[in-house]
């Protein structure tokens, strides 16, 4: 009896230490935001200067209506090593998901070249991965075979939610002047 307690108690703790793992990586990806909590909370707590945004829209029964939008910018995140050239993230809700405390994150960081951008992407995917339940990976190749757009999405659960991280990035035609290299994030929670 005392041995299966013991084995109980151990794969407990290898839970929740994961929980852990996984609420700390996120926290450190999205800025020491605190995703436990309301979009205004975490815009209240936050050291970034967040600008509110509303959207209003046409409520439509249980659908539609105003989506709140807390937009600031950034030039550093603690899981990216090489250089940011521009950083943003947006907390979203809309009306609707207010009283089930459902909202997203996205964040875009932008870097001077399609190395780092690439890097950071693996090494970052590489990481969340192990935090993940479930993770489903797509591609899609121009007639060349080259990569246009890459995406990982990774579904986390934990005892009370459900949330999901995907990571992404676009690469620009080849003939376009001005390329702009940014992975994306975007975190959804589903309460």
């Amino acid at each position: 009896m005392k041995n299966i307690l013991i084995v109980v108690l151990s794969f407990l703790s290898l839970i929740l230490n994961g929980q852990n793992n996984m609420n700390e990586e996120l926290n450190k990806l999205f800025l020491d935001l605190d995703l436990a909590s309301s979009p205004k909370n975490m815009v209240n707590k936050s050291p970034l200067k967040f600008e509110h945004i509303v959207r209003q829209g046409i409520s439509w029964g249980n659908a539609g209506g105003n989506v709140s939008d807390f937009v600031a910018r950034f030039d550093k995140n603690p899981l990216i090593e090489s250089s940011i050239k521009e950083g943003q993230i947006s907390i979203i809700q809309k009306d609707e998901d207010i009283q089930s405390g459902n909202f997203s994150i996205t964040e875009r960081v932008w870097f001077y070249n399609k190395e780092d951008m690439i890097n950071e992407y693996h090494k970052l995917i590489e990481s969340f991965e192990k935090l993940g339940s479930r993770v489903k990976n797509s591609t899609i190749q121009n007639e060349d075979f080259d990569t246009k757009y890459e995406n990982t999405e990774i579904l986390m659960e934990t005892d009370s939610k459900k949330s999901t991280l995907t990571i992404g990035y676009h690469l620009p035609p080849r003939e376009e002047e001005d390329k702009l290299y940014f992975l994306a994030f975007v975190y959804t929670n589903h309460n």
